[in-house]
């Protein structure tokens, strides 16, 4: 998959909403010729990259610059126009042309209304912040953050589809725990101080394995889980929130993390997850219901949910603390359940049958109905 970044400088001087009125007249004439031009441009730039370089779509960096609404002449139609150009060019664009609709990608980086930008545009997916935080939260022991994260992986509030002008498109946010803007999820685990000064500080290493439920949680999230490159190995770096320490550090991967004990006990994992979220098509297109049952299983450390369409279901643990949680849960579909991870605790219920579940520590458990 190729993905084209849009970075738009779009901040002009114009006079402010506090001036007289005909100066707010000007403004909003002004501003709504600047967005005219973002479209044009833009739209020009997207077709040629689209016919010349033949990427799968694009991400539109920092859209708050340049949303003017959903019947606006910035973003929205920018993506709109893109789309359609698209639909009309399946002839040279075969790629695009799919048995679930049109394959194009268009990404929204709009951390202010994530919800909004999927729901009132033809963007088709979203980055949004509210996972990430939940997750820090969590690794801190925030009160009501293992809720809040369960809630979050199930994509709570995000349409799933609009019917646009007779265009179906499929939505769904993006999600992550780790990105480009942030520390390396670790840090929130202890930072090792290498020097007196705070730029070169690093996640401690060692509490590798706190981020497993982590990484579980997040690959069998609904919506499209997102693998900043070398969080699969365990990549530590420190990045401040802000100052020019963000942009002015070289910060490479470093490969040989690759190789070490954690890093291929964290690949290991990744790759399972991986490959299960390849294999079963509920992490992929199913339902999420999330278990939210405080005294049983949130005060324990315990996240619970499952993935479920009408034919398959897994059900999903994660254990959150430093000791084995056995837990008491009602099966809903009776069966043969069989652990993904390691192949055991593999068990027979029948439905509205109570079942006691062990959850390692600082793991989790993965049951797929056979």
């Amino acid at each position: 998959m190729i993905l084209l970044r849009f970075f738009l400088v779009v901040r002009t001087a114009y006079p402010t909403q506090k001036t007289e009125n005909l100066n707010v007249q000007v403004y909003l004439k002004t501003e709504c010729d600047r967005l005219r031009y973002i479209n044009a441009h833009h739209c020009s730039v997207n077709q040629h990259w689209l016919d010349t370089y033949h990427i799968d779509g694009f991400r539109y960096d920092c859209v708050p610059n340049y949303w003017d609404g959903a019947l606006g002449v910035g973003y929205a139609n920018l993506v709109y126009s893109t789309y359609q150009y698209v639909k009309t060019s399946l002839a040279s664009l075969a790629r695009f042309n799919g048995a679930e609709g049109l394959r194009l990608i268009q990404i929204a980086e709009q951390l202010e209304a994530p919800e909004q930008i999927l729901a009132q545009s033809y963007s088709n997916a979203t980055w949004q912040n509210a996972t990430f935080a939940a997750a820090g939260a969590c690794a801190h022991g925030a009160a009501g953050a293992i809720e809040n994260l369960g809630l979050r992986l199930g994509a709570t509030g995000y349409t799933e589809q609009t019917n646009d002008n007779g265009d179906l498109i499929a939505k769904a946010p993006l999600q992550y725990i780790e990105n480009h803007d942030h520390s390396r999820f670790l840090c929130e685990f202890g930072l090792r101080q290498r020097d007196q000064e705070s730029l070169f500080a690093e996640g401690k290493r060692d509490n590798w394995f706190k981020i497993q439920p982590y990484l579980i949680g997040l690959l069998a999230a609904k919506g499209i889980p997102m693998l900043w490159q070398g969080q699969e190995f365990g990549e530590n770096y420190f990045l401040p929130e802000n100052g020019l320490g963000r942009v002015q550090l070289l910060r490479p991967l470093r490969w040989d993390y690759f190789y070490d004990p954690i890093g291929k006990s964290l690949t290991g994992l990744t790759r399972k997850l991986i490959k299960l979220r390849n294999s079963c098509p509920e992490w992929r297109n199913g339902q999420h219901y999330f278990y939210n049952d405080y005294q049983h299983y949130q005060a324990r450390g315990i996240l619970l949910f499952s993935r479920y369409t009408n034919t398959s279901l897994s059900l999903i643990a994660i254990n959150f603390t430093s000791s084995d949680q056995t837990i008491p849960f009602r099966i809903e579909r009776g069966g043969s359940y069989q652990e993904q991870l390691h192949g055991q605790d593999n068990f027979s219920a029948s439905a509205n049958q109570e079942h006691w579940l062990t959850i390692p520590s600082n793991y989790g458990r993965i049951w797929r109905l056979a």
